[in-house]
């Protein structure tokens, strides 16, 4: 097996890497990262020749599948067909690891369409017959300048109120976009890495309320659309879907063996990638530290 040397004199393998999905947030963060390899990136578009980009390809990270179907298209074509076309275009090919992005609670038997599709997608890619991986991720969001699609729905614009479904008590481990990105690339490029299923999340379990907090400001405003309420506009307003509100009024926690301890990861904390909310809440800490006189404050 050729391979190339990385990561401290680990050796991982050289070829070129397929990404579908590839034009979305995590895929143009992987891509970025990927850069920075020696490894041929082909990056995958909906219309895109999969067999020919697989032939003699290394590894295969699928990306394509989404939480929010548009266009008529539904949870089974944009989830489960788009792995099937992958797995079929595995055949003949050199491709050696594959990579399956996916969301914790999966499960071919759940009633909710999205966690039901997932799991049959990741069923697909168990049985495809090259070393697989499947990484459940956490809610995924980006850097100040490039949130992503979910986090910027709980960023403020204009001063206006943050729609938050559900209580706004339920538990997140967000986990930030080029750590998943990292985790994909090992897991697709050192063939010493397990195959299996694993949880990807950050090192933070916070509520949606303060994951609201530390991308806009503690003084963001939130407005709580009940679950109840939530699900029947999910019937009327194109944007929602029942199975999205299920899981956006729903904790985001690891469900499986880490990621981050299998690779030898560690994730760094969201107030490392927006300070503003660090900062605010040290300088809360000096306000109510009775021991503090104004003096300077090293951290």
């Amino acid at each position: 097996m050729s391979t190339t040397q990385a990561d401290g004199g680990r050796t991982w393998l050289p070829g070129p890497v397929a990404i579908t999905g590839a034009g979305g947030h995590v895929g143009t963060h992987l891509q970025a990262r990927l850069r920075e390899m020696p490894n041929e990136v082909r990056a995958l578009g909906r219309d895109d020749d999969a067999v020919a980009a697989f032939r003699d390809a290394d590894a295969v990270i699928h990306l394509a599948g989404t939480l929010a179907p548009r266009g008529g298209e539904g949870y089974e074509a944009a989830n489960v067909e788009t792995v099937r076309r992958t797995v079929a275009a595995l055949d003949g090919s050199a491709v050696q690891r594959v990579v399956f992005l996916s969301y914790p609670g999966a499960d071919p038997g759940s009633p909710n369409d999205y966690l039901r599709t997932k799991g049959a997608a990741e069923a697909l890619v168990h049985a495809c017959g090259r070393r697989a991986v499947v990484v459940r991720s956490t809610f995924i969001y980006g850097p100040p300048e490039d949130p992503g699609p979910s986090a910027t729905a709980f960023i403020s614009r204009d001063g206006k109120p943050v729609s938050v479904i559900g209580s706004g008590r339920q538990r997140y481990a967000p986990v930030y976009v080029g750590d998943v990105a990292e985790t994909l690339l090992r897991f697709a490029l050192d063939p010493e890495t397990p195959s299996g299923t694993f949880a990807l999340a950050g090192p933070d379990t916070i509520t949606v309320d303060a994951f609201a907090d530390a991308l806009g400001g503690r003084g963001v405003r939130k407005r709580h659309i009940g679950a109840r309420l939530a699900q029947v506009l999910a019937r009327v307003v194109p944007s929602l879907t029942p199975a999205m509100v299920d899981i956006l009024a729903a904790d985001s926690l690891p469900d499986g063996p880490a990621a981050a301890t299998a690779l030898g990861l560690r994730f760094r904390p969201i107030t490392d990638r927006y300070p503003a909310e660090r900062d605010r809440g040290r300088a809360a800490a000096r306000r109510s530290d009775p021991n503090n006189e104004g003096g300077a404050h090293v951290s």
